[in-house]
């Protein structure tokens, strides 16, 4: 029988949250079709009225919502991923540039909170904030979430972190029945 080394985890779970859009590539497309139609038949009678400088106006609009939108599916593409096992909690955050920073937290001491603890309206200006603590080093999780989903994953988190601490609890102590 081959005994764990002491670097090795006896747990570890893994949870990956990214921004939620609502509009897939293909609406996308859809809603872009609609708006080049809805253009040309706006830009069509303007032509034939004699204001013809209009039709550039309207391409620029359309450039302009295209590049909006491309740059919230790109920044859509960030990941934040917690790994937390009996000896530490690792916070992995993907840009969308493709840049990744990595924290490392000792489990026994990381602590997992939320600002305000009540939760605020849904139409406030200000939304709660979940934050993993230690050693005075302090790492927001999840901003990028909604505010419905932040109670949650704070949640989530608080267990992960308190049943990998059962965990090594129970493997440093194991009981003799």
């Amino acid at each position: 029988m081959t005994q764990p080394s002491p670097l090795s985890s006896i747990f570890s779970e893994t949870i990956t949250i990214w921004p939620y859009r609502s509009l897939s590539p293909r609406g996308f497309a859809i809603f872009m079709a609609v708006l080049c139609g809805l253009a040309f038949s706006i830009g069509l009678g303007f032509f034939l009225l004699g204001a013809w400088p209009v039709i550039g106006f309207l391409g620029l609009e359309i450039l302009v919502v295209w590049a909006v939108f491309k740059m919230n599916y790109r920044a859509a593409q960030k990941r934040q991923s917690v790994t937390v096992t009996d000896k530490e909690v690792t916070v992995r955050t993907t840009h969308p540039n493709g840049k990744t920073e990595e924290n490392a937290f000792p489990t026994s001491w990381a602590t997992v909170s939320i600002s305000p603890s009540s939760a605020p309206d849904l139409a406030a200006r200000y939304h709660q904030k979940i934050t993993i603590r230690s050693h005075g080093v302090i790492l927001p999780i999840g901003e990028f979430l909604h505010p419905a989903e932040t109670p949650v994953l704070a949640r989530d988190i608080t267990d992960m972190v308190e049943r990998a601490r059962r965990a090594g609890i129970d493997h440093a102590h194991p009981r003799s029945d």
